[in-house]
């Protein structure tokens, strides 16, 4: 509300946050500190605005934001907490750049000299309590932080506030870098006979993270995974996908046990360490059923060697177990690296952002890739990866000019092919959007060269599955799905998404049901599941599911899904749109 050249802002969450040592870290490297203070305020910026917030004054060291949703103010200051714990992107050496953040609710006014109010004075006294990454907020706020924040909340009584009458209670959230115990998913029991395991099979498990820092995590992470992928390369290895081996990290079992589960016969163990700049990786091969150790190796130098210290443990696991490395496999083998750290630490985190669809972590995960573009122009990955937002904003309905994302999910993926024509994800990437752009036969022959530079990595023959169902093969679909499961055993829900899509396209609607009840998160399978019943006469359970489409999706409409399934015959289609209408949706 504006009152005479006055802004009122209501019931208002206020953030103010401030790097701390700031005067340090100018003091000892003026330019550097500069460069990564107006990076981390630019990815800030953004954030906030991902995030319903707006950033209202910045100043040197400090910013301060406003949020309409105290529940997104909080969300917003933890995922900018853990950005910053993330060592490989934002740390140098001994510097780190750290924040303290502290919130408060109330009343500001905006004016001709800015922002001000008791709101915003409280808020910059409590920000002076919180530990270096840490978040401190008031007890207005702490009602709201236990129920969207999944960590701690401690009161630190009613510490006395300068120039602050009133007493307040305050509390901090803990440091987000801490670690804290998760219990690990349940494992499903399979039963997989010795023969039945391939003799050329090996399951990469997470490299433990022995420097026992935190904010090591995603680049110990990141290592596993990229020998992973590069694993994947060789045609004849059959290599477990990081989905199913990451669900063994920290678990202590017989090594014969977890390759019983995973269906190997051999498992890649080891160690990562740093301290500063210097890196120990140790590896080793053991041969599952006998516990044997077939290679082990220790490699030690700058994390700039980290690269060739992946290149090198994927050669001498696929020699070890007599897989031929000729010279094309070589090449395929041997990624082109990014120039600089930081944009593979930011892609690393961006990663972890992206795995679960919510418009915000998807928008949190684009500025990532983003940033990491602009440090590195010509690594490949980034582009790909912006691609897969841009994709999902338009299927699910986030982005404000729908046909513009669509097309930028093209664009984007033909620039990652550009500087890495053998980048298997980045033909994926191409294939994923020629898809919903209705290119049927450009998005089958993007995935059949995906499968060529990587024969074996499950996600992307999960997606090849659904690019052949809506083409129309959905016999085909679920062969390579079923290919994809085996390499991933503990396979994500969207592979059984995918899945019971080919058996619906089959009009087996309740091979289709049983499928896709068997996902653990069935958000996305309400509209098959509504559809399906419906086909088949099950009003009240066609019904039910569709109520819970409309909870899950509250932007759900028909006229928008009726554009979305990307089926080349419109049968499929039009069966799923009959079923959802039948069912009451409009």
């Amino acid at each position: 509300m504006e009152i005479s050249g006055v802004t009122h802002y209501g019931d208002t969450a206020v953030l103010v946050a401030d790097i701390y040592g700031y005067s340090k870290l100018m003091s000892r490297n003026e330019a550097e500190t500069s460069q990564r203070v107006s990076n981390a305020i630019n990815l800030i910026r953004q954030l906030a605005a991902d995030y319903g917030g707006t950033i209202k004054n910045i100043a040197g060291d400090g910013v301060l934001a406003l949020f309409d949703s105290t529940a997104n103010c909080v969300n917003f200051a933890v995922a900018m907490q853990r950005e910053f714990s993330n060592d490989v992107v934002w740390n140098s050496g001994a510097d780190p750049i750290s924040f303290r953040i502290g919130i408060n609710m109330g009343e500001v006014r905006e004016g001709h000299f800015g922002l001000h109010g008791h709101a915003i004075n409280v808020a910059a006294r409590v920000q002076t309590l919180a530990k270096p990454g840490g978040i401190c907020v008031t007890q207005a706020v702490s009602h709201v932080a236990r129920d969207v924040v999944d960590v701690p909340l401690t009161s630190l009584g009613t510490p006395e506030l300068k120039n602050i009458d009133e007493v307040i209670e305050v509390f901090e959230i803990e440091p987000i870098g801490t670690a804290r115990h998760v219990t690990a998913p349940p494992i499903i029991e399979r039963h997989v006979t010795v023969q039945d395991i391939p003799d050329n099979s090996v399951a990469v498990l997470p490299l433990d993270n022995m420097s026992g820092q935190p904010q090591n995590a995603h680049l110990c992470n990141g290592l596993t995974g990229d020998i992973i992928s590069n694993l994947t390369r060789f045609n004849n290895l059959h290599v477990i996908a990081q989905q199913s081996s990451s669900l063994f990290e920290s678990r202590h079992m017989p090594v014969r046990e977890i390759g019983a589960k995973l269906g190997v016969r051999y498992l890649t163990t080891g160690g990562f360490q740093r301290a500063g700049d210097q890196l120990r990786v140790q590896v080793q091969l053991l041969e599952a059923e006998s516990g044997r150790s077939v290679w082990a190796e220790t490699f030690n130098g700058s994390i700039e060697d980290v690269f060739a210290f992946q290149d090198e443990i994927t050669a001498v696991i696929a020699s070890c177990l007599s897989v031929k490395i000729d010279k094309a496999e070589r090449q395929r083998q041997q990624r082109t690296a990014p120039s600089d750290l930081q944009a593979y630490g930011l892609i690393l985190r961006g990663r972890e952002v992206y795995k679960q669809p919510r418009r915000e972590l998807n928008l949190h995960a684009r500025r990532l890739f983003e940033q990491a573009s602009i440090i590195d122009p010509a690594y490949a990955v980034p582009y790909a990866s912006i691609s897969r937002t841009s994709n999902d904003a338009w299927r699910f309905n986030w982005a404000e000019h729908p046909e513009e994302a669509l097309d930028d999910a093209i664009t984007k993926a033909e620039i990652a092919l550009r500087l890495d024509p053998d980048d298997a994800r980045g033909h994926a990437a191409l294939g994923n959007a020629c898809l919903y752009k209705r290119r049927h036969d450009e998005s089958l022959a993007a995935y059949e060269r995906a499968i060529q530079f990587n024969p074996n990595d499950a996600d992307i023959l999960a997606e090849m599955g659904h690019s052949a169902s809506v083409y129309g093969e959905p016999k085909r679909a679920v062969e390579l799905i079923g290919r994809a499961m085996r390499l991933n055993p503990f396979y994500p829900d969207w592979y059984l998404w995918h899945l019971g899509e080919a058996f619906f396209d089959m009009n087996d609607y309740e091979q289709a049901i049983r499928t896709l009840t068997q996902m653990r998160d069935k958000t996305e399978a309400y509209r098959m599941l509504t559809a399906s019943n419906a086909l088949l006469g099950r009003m009240d359970e066609a019904r039910r599911h569709a109520a819970q489409i409309l909870e899950t999706h509250p932007e759900f409409t028909l006229k928008h899904w009726e554009n979305v399934p990307p089926d080349r015959n419109p049968g499929p289609r039009d069966r799923l749109i009959e079923g959802l209408k039948k069912a009451g949706l409009q």
